[in-house]
C-alpha cells in the first residue's frame, strides 16, 4: 500500500531507498502520588553551560554498516530443553572465560547533530540501556483546532513507519524483551519516546525510536483503532483520584490557557483524531532542534553514531517559528464529585519557572513541608516534617498529606495534596492553610535538616536509571544545560534562611488554586480557604 505519510513527500530530498532504515528493516525481517522528582531543583541559572561536540553527517557504505549490527533473529522458534544450570549456586560462575570488569568512571557526555538534535548520555556500565527521545511539544501548544492532539500523537507512537509495520514493530520489541518498557508519553511541554533494551541492541533500538518522529505512516485504520485507546486512557485517568486532582489543579491554576490544557484526549476531541491533524501538529513542532536523545548505560560514541545514521539520508522536519504564549496563572476553584469514598484536596499557588535561581529555595520549602501517611513510613517519608507532625498526626481522619512542586518553562505550581475522610475535609483544609502560612518563619536548624533530606533524596534518586534519563532530557530540553546532583547540592548548601523566607512570601502572595475530587460536600468555600491563608 501507499504510505499515508510518505517521507519523500513531506521532507523533500532523497528517497529512503538507500537509507540505513531500509537495510535495518531487512535485517529485522530476517530475524499515583506526586513525589519529589530528581528535577526538583534542576535548571538553576548558576549551572554552567554544556559543550556539545558536533556530529557530522557521513555517507557510509550500507553493507559495512550492517556488519556492525548485533546478531538478531526476528523469526525464532526455540525448542524446549532442560535447564543446564539447574541447581547451580550463586557462588559458582557459569562462564568458562569470565570477562575482566572494565571499571570506568561514569561521566556525562554531550553531542549535537548537524540538524540541531542534542544527544546526551552517561555510561554506568549497566547491562540494560535506557533510551529516551524527548521532543519539546505537548498539550500547551494545542489550539482550538486540534485539542487533544498531543495525546493522539503519543497513542500513535511505535505504530507503522515507512520501513516497519505495526505488527513488525511489536514483534521486534517482544524479541528484544522491550515490549513492556517501550512507551510514548505526552506531557504539557514535552513528548517522550522511551524504551529499555540490553545494551548490545542499542543499534536496533535507536533507528526504531527515530522512525516515530521522522516518518510515521499514520495509517487511517491504525488511527481509528487508537481512538479506543484514547477513551481507555481517559477512563484510566478518571479512575485514579491522584491523577484527577493533578489535572483539575492545572485546569484551575491556568484556566483555559497553555498549562491548563490536558494532555489526555477527551471524548470531545475525537473529531480531531485524524491522520491530517496529527501530521500537521508534528510538522509544526517535531523539528530536530526541539529534540533530545538521552541514553543511560550506553557508550556515547555508539549512541551518537546510530543517531547520525538514523537521520543521515533524510531531510528532517524544518524548524518552524511558533507562537510562544506565556502561561497565564489565574488561580481558581474546581470540584468534581467522584467515586472515591474519600475527599482528595489540593491547595496550590504559583511557583517559579524551571531554570530560575529561586527554584532551590522552593525545593527546600517542599522538604520543610514534607508529608506523611497514616499507613506508610520509610526512608525519606518525612516523619518529622511539618505536614506530618502538624496535619497527619493531629487527626485520625487524615489519610495522607504531601507537599509538591511542579515547574515548567515559564511558571509552576507549589502546594499540598491531602486525602481525608469526607466529613473532616474542612478541618484538613484549615490545618494545611495554617501549616503553609507558617513557611515565612523557618529556623536555622530546620533549614539545615531540610537541606540534608533534599540532598539525600536527590542522590538516592540519581541511582535510578529511569529518573536520571528523564532528568537529563528535561534539563536539556527546557534550558539547553545540564547540572549533576553534585552541582545542585552545592547550590542547595548556599541557600540562606532569608532566601527561603522570600520564596515563601512570593509564593503565598499569588492567588489560591483549589482542586477537590471524590466526596467534596464538606470542602469549605473558596473565599473561606483564601481567607484562611490571610489570617
Amino acid at each position: 500500500r501507499e504510505s499515508a505519510f510518505p517521507p519523500s513527500a513531506i521532507f523533500p530530498g532523497r528517497p529512503p531507498d538507500s537509507s540505513i532504515f531500509k537495510m535495518l528493516s531487512k535485517q529485522i525481517s530476517s530475524l499515583g502520588r506526586q513525589a519529589q522528582r530528581l528535577t526538583a531543583v534542576r535548571g538553576v541559572a548558576a549551572v554552567p553551560a554544556v559543550t556539545f561536540n558536533e556530529v557530522k553527517f557521513v555517507k557510509e557504505d550500507v553493507e559495512k554498516v550492517m556488519m556492525e549490527l548485533p546478531d538478531y533473529n526476528f523469526y525464532e522458534m526455540k525448542e524446549s530443553e532442560p535447564n543446564p544450570y539447574q541447581g547451580t549456586t550463586l557462588d559458582r560462575s557459569i562462564l568458562l572465560d569470565p570477562p575482566a570488569p572494565a571499571l570506568v568512571q561514569p561521566k556525562f557526555e554531550f553531542s549535537k547533530l548537524e540538524n540541531g538534535m542534542k544527544i546526551a548520555s552517561i555510561d554506568k556500565q549497566g547491562l540494560t540501556a535506557r533510551l529516551g527521545l524527548f521532543v519539546n511539544a505537548g498539550s500547551r501548544f494545542e489550539t482550538s483546532a486540534n485539542f487533544g492532539v498531543a495525546g493522539m500523537v503519543s497513542l500513535m507512537g511505535y505504530r507503522s513507519t515507512a520501513h516497519l509495520s505495526h505488527l513488525r514493530t511489536v514483534k521486534t520489541l517482544e524479541q528484544l524483551g522491550a515490549h513492556d518498557s517501550t512507551v510514548a508519553k505526552a506531557g504539557r511541554e514535552e513528548m517522550a519516546y522511551l524504551t529499555e533494551v540490553q545494551r548490545e541492541y542499542v543499534p536496533l533500538a535507536v533507528p526504531m525510536m527515530v522512525g516515530n518522529v521522522l516518518f510515521p505512516r499514520l495509517l487511517p485504520w491504525e488511527v481509528k483503532a487508537a481512538q479506543k485507546e484514547a477513551a481507555a486512557a481517559k477512563k484510566a485517568l478518571e479512575s485514579s483520584p491522584d491523577d484527577m486532582v493533578s489535572e483539575m489543579l492545572h485546569k484551575a491554576a491556568f484556566c483555559n490557557n497553555t498549562l491548563g490544557l490536558s494532555p489526555v484526549a477527551s471524548e470531545r476531541c475525537m473529531p480531531y483524531f485524524t491522520p491530517e491533524t496529527i501530521r500537521s501538529y508534528m510538522l509544526d513542532h517535531f523539528a530536530p532542534e526541539r529534540m533530545v536523545l538521552v541514553g543511560v548505560n550506553v557508550e556515547h560514541s555508539e549512541l551518537s553514531k546510530w543517531a547520525m545514521r538514523s537521520f543521515a539520508d533524510y531531510n528532517a522536519i524544518p524548524m518552524k517559528k511558533r507562537e510562544e504564549t506565556k502561561a497565564l496563572y489565574t488561580g481558581g476553584d474546581l470540584r468534581i464529585e467522584g467515586s472515591s469514598p474519600y475527599c482528595h484536596l489540593a491547595l496550590g499557588f504559583e511557583s517559579v519557572a524551571f531554570g530560575q535561581a529561586e527554584l532551590a529555595p522552593v525545593a527546600l520549602l517542599q522538604s520543610i513541608l514534607g508529608g506523611g501517611s497514616a499507613t506508610y513510613s520509610g526512608i525519606g517519608s518525612g516523619l518529622t516534617s511539618r505536614l506530618s507532625t502538624q496535619v497527619v498526626k493531629q487527626s485520625p481522619y487524615v489519610e495522607s498529606c504531601q507537599a509538591f512542586n511542579t515547574s515548567y518553562s515559564d511558571s509552576g505550581i507549589f502546594g499540598v495534596y491531602g486525602v481525608a475522610q469526607p466529613d473532616k475535609a474542612g478541618d484538613m483544609a484549615k490545618a494545611i492553610a495554617k501549616t503553609m502560612g507558617s513557611l515565612t518563619n523557618v529556623s536555622k536548624d530546620e533549614l539545615a535538616k531540610a537541606k540534608a533530606m533534599l540532598k539525600g533524596k536527590m542522590f538516592r534518586q540519581a541511582d535510578d536509571d529511569s529518573e536520571l534519563m528523564q532528568d537529563m532530557g528535561q534539563q536539556l530540553l527546557l534550558t539547553g544545560k545540564y547540572g549533576s546532583v553534585a552541582d545542585f547540592a552545592k547550590i542547595i548548601d548556599g541557600v540562606t534562611e532569608a532566601d527561603v523566607t522570600a520564596a515563601a512570601k512570593k509564593i503565598l502572595s499569588s492567588k489560591l488554586s483549589v482542586a477537590a475530587y471524590g466526596d467534596t460536600h464538606s470542602v469549605p468555600h473558596y473565599a473561606a480557604m483564601e481567607g484562611a491563608f490571610k489570617a
